[in-house]
C-alpha cells in the first residue's frame, strides 16, 4: 500500500509517536485538506500538538475501541501497539486494512538497497557500526528506523545504502524485499506484546522470510536461530570459522586475520556485533581501506554503557537503552560489579526473571535497587534465588529515590549503573528522555569537568 492508495480512503492514525508523527506530516504534505483521526492511548507531544490542524486532525485520547474504529478503511499502526489486540483483530476480520510507517515507507522506495538488522540484543549497535563502516568505505548511507530517524522522515534520495534496524514490532507485518536481513540472536523479549514467545520468535524470524535464501547474515552461535533458520540456504553465519568469529577483545577471520575492537566495543557482547557486520561486508564484497582507523573513529551510542560522568569519586553509567534481562548481564561482565550499584527495572512484559537472578550470582553487584513497574517481581526473583548482595537487596518508588539511595550505598569508588533490562514505557517518553533523567539526578553538569 501506498500513499497514493490512501487518497480516497478514510484514515485514521494508531499512536502518535516519532513514527506516527512522521506518518502524519507526510499525509499532510500529499493531502492537505484530508480529515485525519489520530488515536492516541497517552497524551500527545505538546510541542506537536500545536501543529495539527483543526477542523482537519481530530485527536481522541484513551483506550482503542473497536466500534470507533470501524469507520475508517485504513488504519496506520503505530509499531508500539500490538495487532494481536483483539480489537485489531476485529477489526481486521470486518475487513478494515492496516498499514504501518514502515510498510509505506518500503512501498514508497522499492528500488532503495536495504539492510534490515534485528535481533533481542545489540541490533542499535550492529545498525550504527554497519552505517559508519559503510560511510568509510565511500557510500552514502543512511541510518534509520528504530534508531536514528524514522524512515519516513528522511528525505534524502541519492542514498548507496538505508541501513535499518527493526524491532519486532516492526517486522510482524512488515511488506518489504530487503536486500540483506542480519539476525543477531533469540531470546525472550516483549511476550506480552506477542503473546508468546513462540509468536515472538516467528514474528522475529519474518525479516529472513522476507529477504530468503541467500541474503541472511546469522549468529552460528544461536542455537534457536540455527535451528529456525534450517530451511533456509545460502546463510553467511558469523560466529563460525568459516567468516568472522568473536574472541577476547578481537574478531577472528576465517582466513586468520585478526581486528582489536576500538574502546567503543568494549564488551563480549560486542564481539558478536563486529562479526556479525564484518560478515557482512565479506558477504557484499566491500573492502574498507583502512579498518582500522575506521573503527577507531567509531563512537559508542549514547545511552549504552555511557559512562556520563564521575561525581565524589563514584562513576555514573548511563545504559538507559538496555531492555532485557540478556542486555542487563552483558552490561555487568563489561563493567565490572563488586562495587556496582544497580538499578534495574522497567515496563513489566510478561518476563520471567528467574533466569536472570540464578545467572547474575555470577556477577553480583554490590546493591540491587529495583524500579517500577516490575520492580517487585524482579526483588521477589532476588530474593526466592537467594542472593544477599553486600549492600543489599532494594525497592524504589521512582527513579528520583532509587538514586538518592544509590549515591547513599554506594561505595567509595564505585559505580552507579543504570541498566535497567526493560523498556521505559510509560513513566518516560523513551529510553532516551530516561537516561537524560538519570544524568540530572546524578548532579553533574554537563560539559563539566569530573569531580573527584
Amino acid at each position: 500500500m501506498r500513499f497514493r492508495d490512501l487518497e480516497d480512503k478514510r484514515v485514521a492514525l494508531l499512536g502518535l509517536g516519532r513514527e506516527g508523527q512522521a506518518v502524519w506530516r507526510e499525509l499532510r504534505k500529499r493531502f492537505p485538506e484530508k480529515p485525519l483521526t489520530i488515536f492516541t492511548e497517552t497524551a500527545i507531544d505538546e510541542g506537536f500538538a500545536h501543529e495539527l490542524i483543526p477542523g482537519r486532525d481530530q485527536h481522541k485520547l484513551g483506550p482503542l475501541d473497536g466500534k470507533d474504529l470501524e469507520q475508517f478503511d485504513v488504519l496506520v499502526r503505530s509499531a508500539g501497539i500490538s495487532p494481536y489486540r483483539n480489537a485489531l483483530r476485529h477489526l481486521r476480520s470486518r475487513g478494515v486494512q492496516f498499514t504501518t510507517a514502515s510498510n509505506l515507507w518500503f512501498a514508497q522506495n522499492p528500488r532503495a538497497r536495504t539492510i534490515c538488522i534485528s535481533g533481542t540484543m545489540g541490533k542499535s549497535t550492529t545498525a550504527a557500526l554497519t552505517a559508519h563502516l559503510l560511510n568509510c568505505a565511500g557510500f552514502n548511507t543512511r541510518l534509520a528506523g528504530n534508531i536514528g530517524y524514522p524512515m519516513l522522515a528522511c528525505e534524502e534520495t541519492d542514498i548507496d545504502w538505508w541501513v535499518i534496524e527493526l524491532s519486532s514490532y516492526q517486522t510482524v507485518d512488515l511488506e518489504a524485499e530487503p536486500d540483506i536481513a542480519v539476525l543477531l540472536n533469540l531470546s525472550a523479549e516483549h511476550l506480552d506484546w506477542h503473546g508468546g514467545f513462540e509468536r515472538y520468535t516467528r514474528d522475529k524470524l519474518r525479516l529472513a522470510d522476507l529477504a530468503g535464501n541467500g541474503r541472511i547474515v546469522a549468529n552460528y552461535t544461536d542455537l534457536l536461530l540455527r535451528e529456525k533458520l534450517a530451511w533456509h540456504t545460502g546463510i553467511s553465519w558469523f560466529n563460525h570459522v568459516r567468516t568472522w568469529w568473536s574472541g577476547d577483545g578481537e574478531v577472528v577471520g576465517g582466513h586468520g586475520s585478526r581486528v582489536k575492537a576500538p574502546a567503543s566495543l568494549a564488551g563480549q557482547h560486542n564481539m558478536h556485533n563486529l562479526a556479525a557486520v564484518l560478515t557482512l561486508l565479506d558477504k557484499l564484497e566491500i573492502e574498507i581501506p583502512d579498518l582500522e582507523q575506521a573503527l577507531a573513529t567509531f563512537e559508542g551510542l549514547p545511552h549504552r554503557l555511557q559512562l556520563i560522568g564521575t561525581k565524589a569519586g563514584v562513576r555514573y553509567i548511563d545504559d538507559s537503552i538496555s531492555t532485557t534481562p540478556v542486555s542487563v548481564a552483558a552490561a555487568l561482565e563489561t563493567i565490572g560489579f563488586e562495587d556496582v550499584v544497580l538499578l534495574l527495572g522497567g515496563m513489566d512484559r510478561g518476563l520471567e526473571w528467574d533466569t536472570f537472578a540464578a545467572g547474575v550470582a555470577d556477577y553480583l553487584p554490590y546493591a540491587i535497587i529495583t524500579l517500577p513497574d516490575n520492580g517487585p517481581k524482579i526483588f521477589a526473583s532476588l530474593e526466592r534465588t537467594g542472593l544477599a548482595p553486600a549492600g543489599g537487596l532494594h525497592q524504589a518508588e521512582n527513579l528520583a529515590s532509587a538514586v538518592t539511595l544509590a549515591q547513599a550505598l554506594v561505595p567509595e569508588g564505585g559505580c552507579v549503573l543504570l541498566s535497567p533490562g526493560a523498556p521505559s514505557f510509560p513513566h518516560f517518553r523513551d529510553y532516551a528522555d530516561r537516561g537524560n533523567q538519570f544524568y540530572q539526578l546524578s548532579g553533574i553538569e554537563k560539559g563539566a569537568p569530573n569531580t573527584h
